[in-house]
């Protein structure tokens, strides 16, 4: 049976598929870690974290500390903590599956060719899907939950309170903040009171654009695209690390009709360190109450 492996060729175009089908991989650093020939029982990646707090105490000048009666026994310096690194593992999430058949009898086209543009179709797939569950990873590691009104007003003051709670939780100015969000908040930002050039936006109401929002640069995302009932995600970029694992990637002469069968395996992991979560925001608004009439 002629068997043809495209394990690394399938690997080799998953990073620059990804990066233009997954916006939220900007989140995990903006490029796909892609490990070609994956045994289903390796983990994703051992990490080694220091979490140690880091602590500022007073110094000491007591006559008996370090000194006199403290000799030997204390020191000025205050207590000394213990430094240490923990093992980490990240495992792999469910794997991905491939299964298809191209009969010569029926292809109407070339089969190798066939093979080829499948195996492409496949990685945009697998990049779609691969987005939603990084959309869910980023919704799951949110530090807080933001509500308000799906109205101007409350889409102004929800991009205020994030805005404050990344400065209250001193995330760091230089790193670059995006504010993912779906098609009814983008709108009321574009046709927002603030939204002018009097104010040095640069908002365009014909072509439907806005690039920036109180410190975030605005992505506009279908409603797939976030976690049921969440409208919006703000978070810095590269605080985490995501990946793909290929198994396998092959096609083979198949005994059960005349042709080749095209088959692969993989699997996906992402990490988000514990302190990067509070770099992460989620929001869910909800429509105004009507006002009695009367």
């Amino acid at each position: 049976m002629t068997i043809k492996y495209f394990t690394k060729n399938y690997a080799g175009i998953l990073p620059d598929i990804f990066i233009k089908k997954t916006p939220f991989l900007r989140v995990f650093g903006g490029a796909l870690q892609v490990k070609s020939d994956a045994e289903y029982n390796e983990n994703f990646m051992d990490l080694k974290i220091t979490d140690t707090d880091v602590t500022i105490q007073e110094y000491s000048t007591e006559a008996d500390v370090a000194f006199g009666a403290g000799t030997g026994n204390s020191n000025r310096f205050g207590p000394r903590k213990e430094v240490k690194s923990i093992d980490m593992t990240v495992p792999w999430e469910a794997p991905l599956a491939i299964h298809e058949g191209i009969d010569k009898f029926t292809v109407n086209d070339i089969p190798d060719q066939v093979v080829a543009e499948r195996l492409a179709l496949h990685a945009v797939a697998w990049a779609g899907h691969v987005n939603t569950w990084l959309g869910k990873a980023i919704s799951a590691n949110a530090s807080e939950t933001l509500t308000g009104e799906l109205t101007e007003d409350g889409v102004t003051k929800l991009f205020a309170d994030a805005h404050k709670k990344f400065v209250n939780n001193k995330v760091s100015t230089t790193i670059q903040r995006v504010a993912y969000v779906n098609s009814d908040i983008y709108n009321f930002l574009v046709d927002s009171k603030l939204a002018t050039t009097a104010k040095n936006s640069a908002a365009n109401v014909d072509t439907q654009t806005l690039y920036r929002f109180k410190g975030f640069e605005l992505e506009e995302l279908p409603d797939d695209q976030f976690v049921a009932g969440e409208h919006a995600y703000f978070t810095a970029i590269g605080i985490g690390v995501a990946g793909v694992g290929i198994e396998v990637a092959r096609a083979m002469d198949s005994e059960a009709f005349n042709g080749v069968a095209l088959q692969g395996a993989g699997k996906y992991a992402n990490y988000i360190p514990e302190k990067n979560k509070k770099a992460i925001l989620k929001a869910k608004l909800t429509a105004p109450a009507e006002t009695p009439e009367g």
